[in-house]
């Protein structure tokens, strides 16, 4: 049996009130022994320890690219564990980017985590992330692990202007999962998340994008045509689901999240058009097993 969190469903950095979608994406997997979380963005930390997953017992992140809703506590995150008890390495693993963020973050942190060492007696804090880089220039899938029962395979996904940003698929125990990742409509997908008992998939829905340009105020048209360019429609993401034939299509990074601007019903309808097997729509603390 394995077990998803989904610790934060918000597409995009900011913090909009209180809601049933109102942290950035992370999610937690529990599965084939590990304890991994999927992508840190702003408040993994708290949500993972509220799941009942204690820091210490983390094992493997994975970043699918580097926008800040993603890895905005990437380093808050490993820096907790370790003070909370963390003594061993995490296995890291992420786009070429994300080694230039770890090592700055400990540069940030050089003054707490020198005094730590020395005060509390802790182990050094910049070898608790052992960081792999994916950094696939092919569209093919890529075995990033094959060890315990466990594989993972990473796909590049399309998300411009982000070049380096992929797809991630679990498998142990005959039992798989796909994240889609940011990205824009990609028929490929279907093959790489292929009969995958859940797919997470991002979507988005037309009714709610003139309120979440009026909320962000950028004064042009660039962040809407970055939504429109870079990002899936739900029904998009039902054609993904449909053509993989998935068990459980999970609608996630929710562009608008506000349920009073498109309620669950909204998303089921539109994701509906194209996909007749399960779907829900994400909220933070979802917990699906499978």
């Amino acid at each position: 049996m394995a077990k998803l969190v989904l610790l934060g469903t918000k597409g995009g950095p900011s913090l909009r009130g209180e809601g049933a979608s109102f942290l950035p994406t992370s999610s937690h997997l529990a599965i084939a022994g590990r304890s991994i979380i999927i992508d840190c963005g702003l408040g993994v930390t708290a949500s993972m320890v509220k799941a009942g997953y204690p820091l210490t017992g983390l094992t493997d992140i994975f970043i699918t690219h580097c926008h800040s809703d993603h890895i905005l506590e990437f380093g808050a995150l490993l820096h907790t564990a370790w003070t909370a008890g963390l003594d061993r390495p995490v296995s890291v693993f992420g786009p070429p980017e994300i080694a230039a963020i770890w090592r700055q973050f400990c540069e940030m942190m050089r003054f707490d985590i020198t005094i730590r060492m020395a005060d509390e007696g802790r182990v050094p804090f910049a070898a608790m992330a052992q960081i792999n880089i994916i950094d696939e220039k092919s569209s093919d899938p890529i075995r990033l692990v094959d060890e315990n029962g466990l594989t993972v395979s990473a796909m590049r996904n399309d998300h411009p202007p982000v070049v380096d940003s992929y797809a991630l698929r679990f498998d142990a125990d005959e039992k798989s999962i796909t994240f889609s990742g940011d990205t824009r409509y990609l028929p490929s997908l279907a093959g790489f998340a292929k009969n995958s008992d859940v797919l997470v998939h991002e979507a988005m829905l037309a009714k709610g994008l003139d309120h979440v340009l009026a909320k962000t105020k950028t004064g042009d048209d660039r962040l809407k045509n970055h939504l429109l360019a870079a990002h899936s429609f739900a029904e998009q993401a039902g054609q993904i689901a449909a053509s993989a034939n998935v068990g459980h299509l999970v609608l996630n990074h929710l562009i608008p999240p506000e349920r009073d601007i498109c309620s669950d019903a909204d998303w089921q309808a539109e994701t509906g058009r194209s996909f007749d097997g399960r779907c829900s729509v994400g909220h933070d603390g979802m917990a699906i097993e499978f």
